[in-house]
């Protein structure tokens, strides 16, 4: 049986996985995702009449996209933006409305760090990898500079 395509694998059907694609698709399957829910549902807020909270699963995910790419916050949002491989692992479609900012992207990084479970959550997330014989190292992101008036 054919599996239907996503709509940015339709892009370019026949080239090949990048690196980072690769890597988020080991992860996605080495890594028990509904225990790390678990552990951040308690402190995460429930929708109510306010606007709508980005689902608990896709800003976990967010989460360990900007650990793993030592980004800070901005840098997260540009990732969701320009990446279409970030985006389907934090499952959040390109078609849909658009990711979380920075903003919304760093108060769910201080409530983590205010309730002690940052770190709680990467250790999480390295024992299940260590479970399996694999160890992740965490990248960076080296972004240009424009030295000089705008033009």
């Amino acid at each position: 049986m054919k599996r239907e395509l996503a709509f940015y694998e339709m892009r370019w059907p026949k080239a090949r996985q990048s690196r980072l694609r690769s890597i988020l698709a080991m992860l996605e399957r080495s890594v028990d995702w509904p225990s790390c829910v678990q552990l951040v549902e308690p402190h995460y807020p429930r929708p109510g009449n306010g606007r709508q909270p980005v689902p608990l699963d896709s800003m976990l995910r967010i989460h360990v996209i900007a650990w793993l790419m030592s980004a800070n916050d901005r840098q997260t949002e540009d990732l969701l933006i320009d990446s279409v491989s970030v985006c389907a692992f934090c499952r959040l479609d390109e078609t849909g409305p658009r990711p979380p900012d920075a903003e919304t992207i760093g108060n769910f990084r201080r409530r983590l760090e205010r309730s002690g479970l940052q770190d709680i959550i990467q250790s999480h997330l390295m024992a299940e990898l260590t479970k399996k014989g694999v160890s992740l190292m965490p990248g960076g992101i080296v972004e240009p500079r424009w030295i000089g008036p705008l033009l």
